[in-house]
């Protein structure tokens, strides 16, 4: 059931779930608004920015990019937009990404365990073992998903307009965006050795402490009003018909599907724990 990939990088061992087909998650992006659009565009850092989603495979390059969004949109609630656009997110039947917590659970997009450790540093801190499936589940699903904050951090890491707003207005720097993210791509494919990987991967190292809880919260853009128009046409993006909304909500089958292969994961994990302790 399960494929694991030795890694040359310094996460020596990249846990992958058959079937997925990578990872998915927003990221902030700096940008330069009026100041009467500086609410909607202001996020949870204080920080005036547009919502990114980007969604990457297993090597490290994107399959789908969304910029526009603004920085007070829910990353869910930018999902849902991907889903139902003109040039939606497609999620081949039968395969997913893995998400973290602060999506649902549903078909397509695979979550941990909510309330279970989680987070990479939390697992250093502890310096404990995984003791029952779900925490199992929740270390390697960790693990996996850490493709997306690495391929996040390189893909900043080489282009400073990334890291920092411009004097271009929202719509120019979105196109910018998607510009990076298409050069991106291809440096991966010629470079897959990239020289600014182990920089990212020590960034990442030092900053493992500070967890981010936000990714545990329930998003409630519905229900506050933030966000109910979606992007501003002046960000690139056409404003999302409501109605049009595709609700992600966990199911009992998506349910059933993540509880049988974190069984079977730990099921295998005893036996290789058992094998090794003889």
């Amino acid at each position: 059931m399960l494929l694991i990939i030795q890694d040359s990088s310094t996460y020596d061992i990249l846990f992958i779930i058959q079937d997925c087909l990578g990872a998915l998650d927003g990221t902030y992006v700096k940008v330069h608004v009026l100041l009467r659009d500086q609410g909607r565009y202001r996020n949870r850092k204080n920080e005036i920015a547009t919502n990114v989603l980007g969604v990457c495979s297993r090597d490290m390059r994107f399959t789908y990019v969304l910029p526009g969004w603004e920085g007070s949109a829910a990353d869910s609630r930018v999902l849902r937009d991907a889903l139902v656009r003109s040039d939606p997110l497609i999620v081949p039947k039968g395969k997913y990404f893995l998400v973290d917590a602060g999506y649902a659970n549903s078909s397509d997009f695979l979550a941990p365990y909510r309330g279970v450790r989680y987070h990479l540093s939390e697992w250093s801190a502890s310096g404990r073992k995984p003791q029952n499936f779900k925490e199992l589940f929740n270390l390697r699903h960790s693990i996996a998903r850490n493709v997306i904050e690495r391929t996040f951090g390189l893909f900043k890491k080489r282009w400073a307009i990334l890291r920092d707003a411009s004097f271009f207005d929202v719509k120019t720097h979105v196109m910018i965006i998607n510009a990076c993210a298409i050069l991106h791509n291809l440096i991966r494919v010629e470079q897959p050795n990239d020289p600014y990987l182990d920089e990212v991967d020590a960034e990442m190292r030092r900053v493992q402490h500070e967890v981010d809880d936000e990714d545990e919260m329930e998003d409630e853009d519905e229900e506050n009003g933030m966000e109910d128009d979606g992007p501003n046409n002046d960000g690139g993006v056409n404003a999302v018909n409501e109605n049009r909304i595709r609700t992600v909500q966990p199911t009992s089958e998506w349910t059933q599907f993540r509880n049988a292969l974190a069984r079977a994961m730990f099921i295998d994990y005893q036996i290789r724990q058992g094998h090794h302790g003889s």
